[in-house]
């Protein structure tokens, strides 16, 4: 069902990869959540909370690209290069070079509620050190989830953290998969992944429900950022 949509996107996601230090010295190395290209001038696009801290001198993000690295050992990513944001819309987008990889097509208007989706993302792995003081990235793998499309609303009203338009899908998005697109059956982005909500009454069983920032709000704020910067991509 979904192997168009997954062929068709796998190389063109890829993992954000944050490195802290502290005075100066490096600390740890992880996984901080998705990216994927929306043009071929090396613009992407992530939820902003990902790559929140860019900009404070102890933490980075950086591109390796979407291929799993065994051995990290001597390669640095490619620092990320803030283009702009929304943080209304939990959107950011940034630009890379040398780690560029093949755009996805954004739609401007919203599919109708049942569609069927794939999210494509990084959940976050166990990234361990080996012997020779590199680190083992083979854990950092593409992950799918299949879902749909549940409900349009304006998130606001479950979470005031949340104050954007967007739609929930019938299962929790996994942590990693932030930033990550969501994909309709042709590969191309229906939406963003950005969080997840939990409804019930206290003293009930919640209900996790996967939150996405729906595509008609997506498009507008990928085109309104790149429109300030002279870079408007057609996406």
């Amino acid at each position: 069902m979904f192997v168009n949509a997954i062929q068709s996107s796998r190389n063109s996601i890829f993992p954000i990869i944050q490195t802290i230090t502290k005075n100066g010295h490096y600390v740890n190395r992880n996984v901080a959540g998705t990216g994927f290209f929306i043009d071929d001038k090396g613009h992407f696009v992530t939820a902003l909370h990902v790559v929140g801290q860019i900009g404070h001198p102890d933490f980075s993000f950086g591109s390796l690209g979407n291929v799993p690295y065994a051995n990290f050992n001597g390669i640095q990513p490619e620092e990320i290069v803030e283009v702009g944001r929304i943080p209304k819309m939990d959107l950011f987008i940034g630009r890379l070079t040398t780690t560029k990889l093949k755009p996805l097509k954004v739609v401007a208007t919203n599919p109708p509620e049942g569609r069927s989706i794939v999210f494509g993302g990084y959940p976050f792995p166990n990234i361990t050190k080996l012997a020779s003081g590199g680190l083992n990235f083979y854990t950092v793998r593409q992950y799918w989830q299949s879902t749909m499309i549940m409900d349009y609303l304006l998130l606001s009203h479950f979470n005031k953290a949340l104050p954007y338009n967007g739609f929930l899908v019938d299962k929790r998005a996994i942590p990693g998969m932030s930033g990550g697109p969501a994909l309709d059956l042709n590969g191309q982005v229906v939406g963003m992944c950005t969080a997840q909500i939990t409804r019930a009454a206290k003293d009930k069983v919640p209900n996790i429900n996967g939150v996405c920032l729906d595509a008609k709000s997506l498009y507008l704020g990928i085109n309104t950022i790149l429109s300030k910067v002279g870079n408007l991509a057609k996406i």
